[in-house]
């Protein structure tokens, strides 16, 4: 079921990559298995979900972090990044398929959004929370205007 959430603001640390949809290709595997290897080592976790986050997509070149939310932005281990997610409006919803389809979910939520009038974000920020265990399903978050 797709629903309007709003969801406060959060701190994320973890691996930034930027880049065309050929490069994330290549990139967001090493940035995820980074963050698996090292969350450990971040300070101040306040969830077992790892987030991959598009913080924006401008002139064809994506901005993606993939983190952990955390308490606070301090003690930012060397080659990871802090960044301050505000308080925002979203279409939201649980996908429980497999993460090579997750794609049409996103495309199922703009979809829903534009029969229902809702403005999505023009910079594409959205959030997936990645669960330790994949069979409780994606939470998906699309930011709305």
């Amino acid at each position: 079921m797709i629903e309007i959430k709003s969801l406060p603001a959060l701190y994320v640390v973890g691996k930034k990559v930027q880049g065309n949809w050929k490069r994330l290709g290549t990139e967001m595997p090493k940035a995820w298995r980074e963050v698996m290897e090292r969350r450990e080592e971040i300070s101040h976790r306040t969830s077992p979900y790892i987030l991959d986050i598009c913080l924006h997509l401008r002139h064809g070149i994506f901005t993606q972090l993939v983190g952990v939310e955390v308490e606070r932005l301090a003690s930012i281990p060397a080659g990871l990044e802090g960044v301050t997610i505000p308080t925002q409006r979203y279409i939201s919803m649980k996908y429980a398929g497999p993460i090579t389809e997750i794609a049409g979910a996103f495309q199922d939520m703009m979809e829903w959004a534009n029969k229902k009038g809702y403005t999505l974000d023009k910079e594409d920020f959205k959030i997936q929370y990645t669960p330790e265990n994949e069979a409780e399903g994606y939470d998906l978050y699309y930011k709305i205007l």
